[in-house]
């Protein structure tokens, strides 16, 4: 009933942001729903990851990162 949001935890133009425009094209094709591309990089990929985590757990909000991401927790602990 509203747009799917992605949330990017990188700058527009790079290599993941480019994926989520092209997954996110397909997605919204499929499910006949506008899908949102939302890139807020900064603080090492941690300031989407929490704004997700905070969001409504409705399903309209999608954290769309890399695989490198789950070095987050890694060094925030080594801190």
């Amino acid at each position: 009933s509203k747009p799917v949001r992605f949330m990017v935890p990188f700058a527009a133009g790079g290599s993941t942001d480019l994926v989520a425009r092209m997954v996110g094209q397909k997605m919204s094709e499929s499910l006949g729903q506008p899908l949102v591309i939302d890139n807020r990089g900064g603080g090492g990929g941690i300031i989407a990851t929490e704004l997700v985590a905070r969001a409504a757990p409705d399903g309209y909000t999608v954290l769309f990162t890399s695989s490198s991401h789950w070095v987050l927790p890694l060094r925030q602990a080594l801190k």
